[in-house]
């Protein structure tokens, strides 16, 4: 199942959600979360409407909404069912988690369920200038029957809304996307178009995109390792890929901007990007004296356990290339966190510095 763009416009349309990162390429491009992404309202819609159709005759009396990850347009997903719960899932990882209360009744409320869901989109959607991602959701009967809306600020870009309808109570924790940094380089008219090819892995990450532009505008010719992510399930078949590309190319400068999404506490191992697949590069072109820009971290000294396993990672690479690399190809550039589409955490709990700190790390490589 997935949800195209078509869909999403007539979503907007009747929920009269106005906001346009669903709607807009161009204008989610301005966001770290780069695409559109179908509206969670619509998503929990369909959740529930499976819900309903295997177990009928069903009232709401308490239902809580997590909305982990963004669901893009055009992204396949699988609804799963269950008594109390419902998981709407994109490759095998839940998106978005419903737990469910409910009771036997003569009368279905989900028309009533609906309408609620529906003007959370519509007032969320279009609250103030900046898009908006609903986070969580909680709804309740509501034995008052009275009708309230009210929004309040709970901090930075994080929002309340609680909204009653004579039959629900709800309330919904929001938060407001930022802006990326806007950055522009001019290209001198009088500059001959350098001889240094540039590859650049992570074609589509930020830093990746920065690098190239900014290189681009000093008259480098710049190359991308084919829009292609590692997985260490495939080890094989990726060594194969990879040393088949580099065979017989030469390039001045790499820069090795491949990274996962690094998240708080998540136990992952990232040695496999950060130095299995490093070694392959780095043993394959160094016979051409490439010159390497390796992104290391700032928190390689600190004992925070929230990124230990990136943390780990980028530790044992650093010794790796300090032990191998006996003719000083590789630099390695300790950054501070950036605000970027693989670090940018929607609740705002790290912030990061502005991409734009990357020039003078750049300029000092290529000197």
């Amino acid at each position: 199942m997935k949800i195209n763009s078509k869909a999403n416009l007539n979503f907007s349309k009747l929920s009269k959600d106005k906001n346009k990162i669903h709607l807009s390429e161009r204008y989610a491009e301005n966001f770290f979360i780069k695409k559109t992404i179908t509206h969670g309202a619509n998503l929990v819609l369909k959740m529930l409407s499976a819900y309903f159709k295997k177990y009928n005759n069903k009232e709401i009396k308490k239902i809580e909404i997590n909305f982990t990850k963004p669901t893009y347009t055009n992204q396949e997903f699988d609804i799963l069912v269950k008594k109390k719960s419902i998981f709407l899932t994109v490759n095998k990882v839940k998106n978005v988690e419903i737990s469910i209360n409910a009771k036997k009744a003569n009368l279905n409320r989900a028309i009533t369920l609906k309408k609620l869901i529906l003007n959370i989109s519509r007032i969320i959607g279009n609250h103030k200038s900046k898009p908006s991602l609903i986070l969580k959701t909680k709804i309740l009967k509501n034995h008052s029957k009275k009708s309230n809306v009210n929004i309040t600020k709970i901090k930075k870009n994080i929002f309340s809304l609680k909204l009653s309808d004579s039959m629900y109570t709800s309330d919904t924790l929001f938060v407001k996307l930022i802006k990326k940094e806007k950055v522009r380089f001019i290209k001198k008219n009088k500059a001959k178009k350098s001889k240094k090819k540039v590859l650049i892995f992570g074609k589509n990450s930020d830093l990746g995109i920065y690098a190239s532009n900014y290189l681009k505008s000093l008259g480098y010719q710049i190359y991308f390792f084919p829009n292609y992510y590692f997985t260490k399930k495939e080890f094989k078949a990726d060594k194969i890929k990879l040393k088949h590309f580099l065979k017989n190319k030469v390039f001045d400068y790499i820069f090795y901007f491949i990274s996962p999404k690094i998240e708080p506490y998540k136990k992952v191992n990232y040695n496999y990007l950060y130095l299995d697949i490093f070694k392959i590069i780095y043993n394959k072109v160094k016979i051409f004296k490439t010159k390497i820009f390796y992104p290391s971290t700032d928190y390689i000294n600190n004992r925070n356990s929230v990124f230990k396993n990136y943390i780990n990672s980028k530790k044992k690479a650093e010794i790796w290339i300090s032990k191998n690399d006996s003719h000083g190809l590789v630099k390695i550039f300790r950054l501070p966190q950036i605000k970027s589409s693989q670090t940018y955490n929607l609740f705002g709990f790290y912030d990061g510095l502005k991409i734009s700190i990357l020039k003078r790390k750049i300029n000092t490589f290529i000197q």
